[in-house]
């Protein structure tokens, strides 16, 4: 029970900014949701995006390496410093609940097209995502399906841009969005 306990007050307090960055996770929240869970279409959650993940996409936005039009002027302004506490601070929230989808996902078609692609050597087997690669589980699956399309049209610029153009080269419109609709409902 004390370890209960004591777990749901490191999970209250993993949601409460430091206050170096407080200012800058409520401009966050306006779009990335409360908690980092995004409730906007087009728009993906941070809550558990791996620390090093999150670094990597602000510097590539606020150096102009990606293009993210709402995302130029905050990033701009972002420190070293502010970069790195944003990325430990939404790495250490909690998941993203699972998206529910009223279209009927075939676990069997899914596999067909991920597995021969490796996913999860870089998303890892539960598509948590590790290092610099983006957590892939309970994302807003339209959030997923723009980032699939960009990489299969080469509109998206980042680590691992080769190998995400690579892999998605040859999905079908409707291949992308079974894809992200099983994702999103991932734990």
């Amino acid at each position: 029970m004390a370890l209960l306990s004591t777990m749901a007050v490191a999970r209250a307090q993993a949601a409460e900014p430091p206050a170096e960055i407080k200012d800058l996770v409520e401009t966050c929240a306006a779009c990335h949701g409360k908690d980092g869970v995004s409730v906007t279409e087009g728009v993906p959650s941070l809550a558990a995006q791996p620390d090093v993940f999150i670094q990597y996409q602000l510097v590539f936005i606020r150096d102009g390496g990606r293009t993210v039009e709402a995302m130029q002027e905050i990033a701009k302004k972002l420190t070293d410093d502010n970069i790195r506490d944003l990325g430990a601070y939404y790495a250490a929230l909690p998941a993203p609940p699972p998206i529910a989808s009223d279209a009927h996902v075939d676990d069997a078609a899914v596999a067909a097209l991920i597995q021969p692609r490796h996913c999860d050597s870089c998303h890892k087997s539960d598509f948590s995502g590790q290092g610099e690669t983006a957590r892939l589980a309970g994302q807003r699956p339209d959030y997923l399906v723009k980032a699939l399309s960009d990489f299969r049209a080469a509109k998206r610029r980042g680590r691992g841009m080769g190998t995400m153009m690579e892999v998605s080269v040859t999905l079908r419109d409707e291949d992308i969005r079974m894809i992200a609709t099983y994702l999103a409902g991932k734990p």
